[in-house]
């Protein structure tokens, strides 16, 4: 097994020889190689060729005065610790070529705590060495996080709980400028561009003084005056390294695009499908006229009834498309219309029920205000809130508890599903409703991985967003607002769409 040295390469310059040989000698546990030189000159010239660990030097030499060689040998050996040999009547220039960079100084008595004293002064040297590189390498590693996120896209600002704003990137102020708001504050930074500001701004504020270390919130953020400008806002609760006290980094991204790119997509898919089914319509109408034409002709009749059993197919082919039966596929026609939301609730809730009572969950619904009615298509938010509740309890232990909350008032319609499960990690929040996404630690459970990405694809449909509150450890809350009136197009329909 080879021995471990401190230092691979040590440069002694010592001009007695007698010294040098016990100096070596001392220095050998320490230092894989050690080369001797005899005159500064020397030295130096080694050092213009060859890179070392350590300069271990005497101050009494023939070609030098005292310590005027230090801040040379200082210059060459490229950032090399230098430690002084002296003899014990010239302390003071020992520590003036400290003052000149020297790490160290050794008196030379060569006693038997020479040795002893060798040993302190190069291991103190070593991790002081190797304590300064590593913070080289985080103050790199910072100068590049620095840069990274000073140059992204995205929005991001470190916050206090009272919301104000202690760093922010050229971003996000950027982006709260866009909001028409204050960057010195995350609350003033919600300004009166953004749409339902005055609601916003009290979630926002809860969630400052709510989140624990840990937990993580996110939301949509619309534009009063541009309905196709959209962000992302996320709050994630974390200790601060500084003072130890919780504060938040806020992250905001610009989905514009995203959401531009659905709503041409929602607009493709309702015109050619609209466009394809009426052609479709009269050729399957003509073949089945042809059927009469060539009765007796088994050979036409054959590829008549090829022909009509392929366009039927290419009509089931565009229903199915834009049917419950292929949400999975990225499309779902929604037909809004005014229910009773207590009684839906309670229904879904109560279909779960079974569920609930095998794990031994605690399941509950209640309605948190007087009005009950809203308008949405009963038939996707019961897929909305069935997958959530199916969610819950999948990932709630035994014992635990799953609530379901409804609150309509005159501007939405909000629905909680809270449970006090694993939770989710904060980084992987933003992937939750990506289509077939699933988490690292769920990979063994059942699943498509479609389930959250329906859910947020029917709710955007209505108009809507779907917000997640969750703390490891302590669960999660899902919460869908559904607006009291949904972007419905000429004939009354949503298309939902998310490929």
């Amino acid at each position: 097994m080879s021995e471990v040295h401190l230092f691979a390469k040590v440069l002694l310059l010592e001009d007695d020889s007698s010294h040098a040989l016990l100096i070596r000698r001392a220095l050998k546990p320490y230092a894989a190689e050690v080369i001797h030189v005899s005159a500064v000159a020397e030295l130096c010239s080694y050092l213009s060729k060859e890179k070392v660990d350590l300069v271990v030097s005497d101050l009494n030499l023939p070609d030098s005065r005292g310590i005027s060689h230090i801040e040379q040998v200082r210059t060459l050996c490229r950032g090399a610790p230098i430690v002084v040999l002296t003899s014990s009547n010239s302390i003071h220039d020992a520590v003036a070529a400290m003052r000149l960079g020297a790490r160290d100084f050794i008196i030379k008595n060569f006693d038997d705590s020479f040795s002893e004293v060798l040993s302190f002064s190069l291991s103190r040297i070593f991790s002081a060495v190797q304590l300064e590189k590593e913070k080289q390498k985080l103050q790199h590693e910072m100068e590049a996080f620095s840069v990274a996120i000073e140059s992204s896209q995205d929005g991001l600002a470190v916050v206090e709980k009272s919301g104000e704003v202690s760093y922010s990137n050229s971003s996000y102020r950027r982006i709260v400028g866009l909001f028409g708001g204050s960057v010195s504050d995350l609350l003033d930074g919600i300004g009166p561009r953004v749409a339902s500001a005055e609601a916003l701004i009290g979630t926002i504020q809860r969630r400052l003084e709510s989140l624990a270390v840990g937990g993580v919130w996110s939301t949509e953020v619309c534009l009063l005056d541009s309905k196709d400008v959209a962000f992302e806002l996320s709050i994630s609760a974390v200790r601060a390294v500084s003072s130890g006290h919780a504060c938040s980094v806020v992250w905001i991204r610009d989905i514009s695009e995203r959401k531009r790119r659905e709503k041409f997509q929602r607009e493709i898919l309702s015109t050619t499908t609209h466009d394809l089914k009426g052609p479709l319509g009269t050729v399957a109408l003509c073949n089945e006229m042809m059927l009469d034409l060539v009765e007796g002709q088994d050979k036409l009749k054959e590829l008549t009834l090829r022909s009509a059993s392929c366009v039927r197919g290419a009509i089931h082919l565009i229903d199915e498309f834009l049917s419950a039966r292929r949400i999975q596929e990225g499309s779902f026609i929604l037909k809004p219309a005014r229910h009773d939301l207590d009684e839906l609730l309670k229904g879904i809730t109560l279909d779960y029920g079974a569920v609930a009572a095998a794990k031994r969950i605690e399941l509950s619904y209640r309605c948190a205000s007087t009005e009950q009615h809203g308008k949405l298509d009963k038939l996707g938010i019961t897929r909305v809130i069935g997958n959530l509740l199916s969610n819950a309890l999948k990932f709630t232990p035994k014992g635990g508890k799953v609530d379901v909350t409804l609150r309509v008032s005159d501007q939405d319609t909000q629905i909680d599903i809270a449970d006090n499960g694993a939770g989710i990690e904060p980084a992987e929040v933003q992937s939750l409703f990506t289509r077939f996404s699933r988490l690292d630690k769920h990979k063994g459970i059942e699943g498509t991985g479609l389930g959250l990405f329906v859910v947020k694809s029917i709710v955007t449909a209505h108009g809507g967003k779907v917000e997640v509150h969750s703390q490891l450890g302590a669960g999660s809350t899902f919460t869908v607002v559904l607006p009291k009136d949904p972007p419905v197009n000429e004939r009354g329909e949503l298309v939902s769409l998310d490929f």
